[in-house]
């Protein structure tokens, strides 16, 4: 009776390393794959396209979330995205009408705050502790970098720019964004 409830163990511990180990290739994949919407001459195709190929990414985060690939390839695509999708639309709304404008301008802050998340998420995931540190002690904590950690720090500061630049009328948004508080009291 032992044997078959063991047997069933191992099947499904192997199942679920198998699951994560086919999670990581395709995120592998689809991390290593920005060249597909960057070379693409249609912009319109690539703004269509870009909203599933970044719900994809969140769906394999939810299953490997320490997936550095996938956390650079999300950060930068929805910094990406809200940029030239979201945001730049509120730039050209606001000529017709100021509330579109106004909630194109929320929706893009919301995007950029998603990609900061993502950013600091891979950061940790390759030095524990990052988030703490860098809130308390933002030198030491990016003096543990390394020059594979550039185009992370690249996404997530240029996420957090955006962020802050899609809140002029809102100062209590830094709250949200601890790392420029840290970088203010040091």
């Amino acid at each position: 009776m032992k044997a078959p409830i063991i047997a069933l163990m191992l099947v499904v511990s192997t199942g679920c390393s198998i699951k994560r180990m086919a999670v990581n290739q395709f995120g592998n994949a689809l991390a290593s794959g920005g060249s597909t919407f960057s070379g693409d001459d249609d912009p319109d195709l690539v703004g269509a396209a870009l909203p599933f190929s970044l719900k994809l990414m969140e769906s394999l985060l939810a299953e490997s979330p320490k997936h550095r690939g996938l956390l650079l390839a999300s950060t930068s695509g929805f910094v990406a995205y809200s940029n030239i999708y979201v945001d730049q639309v509120a730039d050209l709304a606001e000529a017709e009408s100021l509330d579109r404008s106004l909630a194109l301008r929320a929706r893009a802050r919301r995007l950029y705050l998603r990609a900061h998340d993502y950013g600091v998420r891979g950061l940790e995931a390759a030095h524990p502790g990052f988030r703490s540190a860098f809130e308390n002690e933002p030198a030491s904590a990016l003096a543990r970098m390394r020059k594979k950690d550039v185009p992370l720090l690249y996404w997530t500061a240029a996420a957090q720019a955006l962020t802050i630049s899609t809140s002029k009328d809102q100062p209590d948004m830094i709250a949200q964004l601890p790392e420029v508080e840290a970088l203010i009291n040091s």
